[in-house]
């Protein structure tokens, strides 16, 4: 019976070609885009939770309060982690890590960057890393050996094992690899290609071996002991920084999952409020989302047939068929459309994967290997198949035998009404998408519009290294002369990128627990504010002619403001233990997140702490021309490094990557739910055509033009799309002022981008329904009204 069944459904599919392909290709698209976004979901969700010993580990976050606020971060000082081994015996073990950087990485006459991370030994025991080749225990045994990852090591070497070869680090530190790992898994927070000890790092950083309790510029790691209760920790923890720097003792460290923080790293006054979450939240209803509207394109299509499938159901129900057995066949044909659909995607997603893994930026595949992921997919495919194909089962056995025989279907006041509803859920949909892809788009745009108070155009940045510490000046001069540049600077850090603060900043008419303030700090050397185009509102830059300037600072307006200097020139401030004259104040500058307010910083000489170039490129010469000569003279006085550079208005464009990728795949799913949804409507109009063709045929008979039948037919659907916009509209408007209420400066909720939206779904609609409207109102009135 049930081979029958398929056989039948079969037959039907053949017969019916073109209904088949735009029914399975609506919902094998449908099921493409949901199974890929579901990927993304599956690997958000799996971030970090491949180490065997995820639920035992932790990383160390700091609440420090700030004006009011309280301020967390990862930043930890260095003696934190013997202290932690030394008084918490619940703690199995702890690892300090730096922050991966490029170095530079020799070997035979090879020079290649490679992101390398510094870290204690026990972060090796802790993390679950596979070894090629080498061992756990002497990886990083000691302080001239560095492990490799797969991909570094091939890079380096070619495909020979490595370990016992020697490379030079930045070409000062000779190491010895000691072990190849495989490469970090797209899913996870470690995305260093070399590690090296942190004794290294300490002989090649010798300030890093007298860091105090008041420096926090590292990662710590914690993996507690099995059984231990977090609980019992945080007293403990909190009180740490008291103990041992009293001076500080307001800062309160605290662990926290390990494996949660990429999804929930937002904290606000000390208590976490999310993260990107959010948007992983956001995509997975869009899965289902763009699932479900698939699903009731399905019902549609499928029941806008019911006038050509009603003489068979009455045949079959004449000749003795029961209502069972024709659900059971027309749930077969959805269930063969389903599966056929669900290929249909497999396929899709293998042509797509690899554009959506270079949209989003993250790696995915499909996980051939994964029985459960195939199981799920195949549990979704038959729970569409029921679904989608419920309603039309149940619709079309319904008919009566008699009625049908006569050519009477069942009244649409008995079967449009869930089709409008359908249709309406449809749409409403698409409109919730096309209303939130405007607006991201806008807030974009609102925030890479706000004044930034520097020149980006035109500016390149690039990392000191290798002779250029000793050499700049030379450069600068040589770049001058070359016409290449009109200035340059050195910092020490860049300018899209807020790397440091420093607090126990001392100045006049202070207000007790300033002092504990973080402030924002830049070391700088002559030249700064022409070369970043700052404006400077008093004072002075840095000058060769005043020796005196290697103990002075210029402020911006944040930090006047902080200190509530009346006249800031020639005030004194205690910095970096030193006291210091300012001698400028500029306008505020964006050097952290443009979506907040710009905070206080100060902009010291440069002394020994140097991390980046600035160069302001000549207008008058093409960039390729000077971005040429650069290298030339770059060569010139640091042969052993590469010319390596960034300009800053990319850079700046990065800080917009989350919203950017949120806008770029909501404009991209929103275009594929309308079209899914358009499959919808133009099913409706067919149902309501089929349904309306003896009215159709009366009213063409009584003298209705082409366009009164073309107006008649499609004000219904213009009512729908206005039904399904006002709902749409009230849920969009509740979301995005959510969304938009995170920011500190956000656009308006402007009326034009309701109207346009309302225009385009009009449109969208007319365009959809005019073909089945007038072809209907083309039709020969006869061939309705023969059977009257």
């Amino acid at each position: 019976m049930l081979k029958n069944y398929f056989k039948i459904a079969w037959r039907s599919l053949r017969k019916n070609r073109l209904y088949s392909i735009i029914n399975i290709g609506g919902l094998g698209i449908g099921m493409a885009i949901s199974f890929m976004l579901l990927l993304y979901v599956y690997n958000e969700f799996s971030f970090d939770k491949f180490n065997t010993n995820d639920e035992r580990l932790y990383r160390v976050l700091r609440n420090q309060p700030s004006n009011g606020d309280i301020i967390t971060n990862s930043a930890t000082p260095v003696p934190l982690a013997p202290v932690l081994i030394k008084d918490f015996p619940e703690i199995d073990k702890v690892a300090r890590a730096n922050w991966p950087d490029d170095n530079l990485i020799n070997y035979n006459n090879k020079a290649l960057k490679i992101r390398t991370m510094a870290a204690d030994a026990s972060l090796l025991d802790m993390f679950s890393f596979k070894f090629i080749y080498g061992t756990r225990q002497s990886a990083l045994s000691d302080i001239s050996s560095i492990v490799i990852t797969q991909s570094g090591a091939k890079a380096i070497f070619g495909d020979v094992n490595p370990v016992g070869k020697v490379i030079k680090l930045n070409n000062q530190y000779p190491l010895k690899v000691s072990a190849v790992i495989s490469d970090n898994p797209s899913n996870s927070s470690f995305d260093f290609k070399a590690l090296i000890s942190w004794q290294t790092l300490s002989a090649e950083e010798k300030w890093i071996k007298d860091s105090g309790w008041g420096n926090y510029s590292f990662l710590t790691y914690v993996m507690l002991k099995p059984g231990v209760s977090l609980d019992g920790l945080k007293s403990k923890m909190a009180n740490v920084v008291a103990k041992y720097d009293p001076h500080n003792k307001e800062n309160k460290l605290f662990l926290y999952p390990y494996a949660k923080f990429h999804l929930y790293s937002d904290f606000k006054n000390g208590v976490n409020t999310g993260g990107s979450i959010e948007y992983v939240r956001l995509f997975l209803m869009l899965a289902i989302g763009i699932l479900l509207i698939a699903c009731i394109n399905f019902m549609n299509l499928s029941t806008a047939r019911s006038e050509r499938r009603a003489r068979e159901v009455g045949v079959r129900k004449a000749i003795g068929a029961r209502r069972f057995s024709l659900v059971m066949q027309f749930m077969g044909e959805s269930m063969l459309m389903a599966f056929a659909a669900f290929l249909l995607s497999i396929i899709l997603i293998i042509i797509l994967i690899p554009v959506f893994s270079n949209i989003i930026n993250i790696k995915l595949s499909v996980p051939y290997s994964n029985v459960f992921a195939w199981l799920s997919a195949l549990g979704v495919t038959l729970f569409t198949g029921l679904v989608a194909g419920s309603y039309p089962a149940l619709f079309l056995s319904s008919f009566s035998p008699v009625k049908v025989l006569k050519g009477q279907i069942v009244s649409a006041k008995s079967t449009v009404t869930p089709r409008k509803i359908l249709v309406v859920i449809q749409f409403s949909f698409a409109i919730c998408l096309i209303i939130s892809s405007i607006f991201i788009y806008k807030q974009i745009n609102y925030i890479r519009n706000r004044p930034v108070g520097y020149d980006r155009s035109g500016l390149v940045e690039m990392p000191v290294e290798g002779n250029m510490v000793k050499r700049f000046e030379n450069f600068r001069q040589d770049a001058i002369n070359a016409g290449a540049i009109t200035e340059g600077a050195m910092t020490s850090g860049s300018i899209t990128n807020n790397g440091s603060s420093s607090w126990g900043i001392i100045w006049q008419g202070q207000l007790p627990g300033e002092d504990k303030l973080p402030i924002d700090q830049i070391a700088v050397t002559y030249h700064f504010i022409n070369t970043y185009g700052l404006k400077l509102v008093e004072g002075r830059d840095f000058s060769v002619e005043y020796p005196s300037d290697s103990a002075a600072i210029i402020l911006n307006q944040a930090a006047v403001q902080l200190m509530r200097f009346k006249n800031p020139l020639g005030q004194t401030v205690k910095f970096q233990d030193k006291n210091c004259k300012v001698v400028g104040v500029v306008e505020n500058f964006v050097w952290g997140s443009p979506y907040e307010p710009v905070k206080p910083a100060i902009i010291g000489f440069i002394k020994d702490w140097t991390g980046s170039i600035a160069l302001r490129l000549n207008p008058a010469k093409s960039i390729s021309s000077s971005l040429a000569i650069l290298q030339n003279i770059y060569k010139k006085y640091n042969s052993e490094y590469p010319f390596e550079y960034k300009f800053t208005d990319e850079s700046f464009a990065r800080k917009f990557n989350q919203e950017k990728l949120l806008g770029t795949m909501s404009a991209g799913f929103t275009c594929l739910a309308v079209i899914i949804s358009c499959l919808g409507l133009f099913a409706l109009a067919s149902f309501s055509a089929e349904q309306r063709k003896k009215e159709i045929g009366i009213r063409k008979v009584l003298g209705a033009s082409t366009g009164n039948l073309w107006y008649n037919l499609s004000q219904e659907f213009v009512r729908l799309v206005i039904i399904s916009f006002l709902i749409g509209s009230a849920i969009s408007v509740y979301y995005i002022n959510q969304w938009l209420a995170k920011f500190t400066y956000h656009t308006s909720v402007s009326l034009w981008v309701f109207l346009a939206t309302l225009i385009i779904s009009l449109t969208i609609c007319l365009v959809t329904v005019s073909w089945q409207a007038i072809k209907a109102a083309l039709s020969n009135p006869v061939n309705s009204l023969k059977s009257e």
